[in-house]
């Protein structure tokens, strides 16, 4: 019995061709199957595999920016993943991720820029002032509170950055006094210009050391306790 299928020659009595499909009935039977002529034969397009692959890239790209953006914030508050850095006379533990950037430009001719550090979110400066022998008379064996005394009280510290005062305060059990302000600062952060910035003061026995931590504006309420653990971690060794 020829298929009408494949034209493949078949023994008498075949129910199914060896090509699987169905053979006409002999003895009055009516085969169960319908017939089909090939051009019946509904045949499946294939589906072009390239804009499925370019998606799964989209998507895995996607996912591994969010990843990794999330892997970074992660970074600055997880004390686990801190480093020690060391200075010109100090020492500070910060993200692994912040890297030494360009030396920034001070405004006071008195006070020395030691280091700068950035990221695209947060940054640190740290600047030194020798202490005059006159300075180390009155300064040198005073603590944090008595220091912080003398210099709001003779207003040297007291200044306006965009109309907002910056009120000092000492950090509780803390050997610094710092305040914080929103200024503009070029360069200081990858992200943007327009940063939270905590400038903190430091004094020892014959120099202060002005620390500078900072982050964007709008993620100020994220990291300002991670910013002033910075500053509880650092020391002039």
């Amino acid at each position: 019995m020829k298929c009408m299928y494949c034209g493949q020659d078949n023994p008498d009595g075949a129910v199914f061709c060896v090509c699987g499909r169905p053979l006409s009935l002999h003895g009055g039977y009516n085969n169960p199957f319908p017939m089909q002529t090939p051009d019946m034969v509904k045949h499946r397009k294939a589906v072009p595999k390239t804009p499925f692959i370019i998606l799964l890239v989209l998507v895995l790209g996607v996912a591994g920016f969010f990843g990794y953006k999330k892997l970074l914030e992660k970074s600055i508050t997880d004390e686990s993943t801190w480093h020690n850095v060391t200075g010109d006379g100090y020492s500070i533990t910060v993200p692994k991720t912040l890297k030494k950037g360009e030396m920034l430009t001070v405004g006071d001719s008195d006070i020395k820029l030691v280091d700068f550090y950035t990221s695209q979110d947060v940054g640190f400066d740290v600047c030194v002032c020798q202490y005059t022998e006159e300075e180390k008379a009155i300064l040198g064996g005073l603590s944090v509170q008595e220091v912080f005394n003398i210099y709001t009280a003779d207003g040297r510290r007291t200044r306006k950055i965009n109309d907002q005062e910056l009120k000092f305060k000492v950090r509780e059990g803390k050997n610094y006094f710092y305040a914080g302000v929103n200024r503009h600062c070029i360069n200081h952060i990858g992200k943007t210009d327009e940063v939270y910035y905590i400038e903190a003061i430091f004094p020892y026995n014959d120099c202060y050391y002005q620390v500078d931590v900072y982050c964007a504006e709008t993620d100020k309420d994220k990291y300002e306790e991670t910013l002033l653990k910075w500053l509880d971690s650092f020391d002039h060794v």
